[in-house]
């Protein structure tokens, strides 16, 4: 069992079941999420996701094409978002508080990094998202 909170502690959450690989994202929306080059996350099915605490406390951003982050309300620390198609939870795993026993499979949306954004590390660099062009 993986267990997860913001920066503050009012959101609590343990992830319970069989989640993906690390996706390091480098596109333009998640620059402006998180404020940083690339935004790590995995994913885990609906029931795989359990809230410990502080469900109330989350603040559900969301552009007109239906992208956006859910946030503790309290710190803004960003938490899991629901996917829109609802069967799956995004999770941030810089949340995570132990090990979630996986890693990162790839960085993704490389064609759209920034020019001062330098990727470290052997996993592969895929144009877009998994499945897309891999990027030498």
């Amino acid at each position: 069992m993986t267990r997860g909170s913001c920066l503050c502690g009012s959101v609590k959450f343990r992830i319970d079941g069989k989640t993906t690989e690390i996706g390091m994202c480098h596109c333009s929306k998640c620059r402006k999420v998180s404020g940083v080059a690339s935004n790590a996350v995995l994913m885990v099915g609906r029931d795989g996701l359990e809230w410990i605490s502080g469900e109330n406390h989350l603040l559900k951003f969301e552009m007109a094409d239906g992208w956006g982050p859910w946030r503790c309300s309290t710190c803004g620390s960003p938490v899991p978002k629901l996917h829109p198609g609802g069967g799956a939870y995004w999770v941030p795993t810089g949340l995570l508080d132990s090990d979630p026993g996986v890693r990162i499979a790839a960085h993704i949306f490389v064609g759209s990094q920034a020019p001062w954004d330098e990727i470290a590390g052997d996993a592969p660099r895929l144009r877009e998202g998994f499945g897309s062009e891999e990027l030498d």
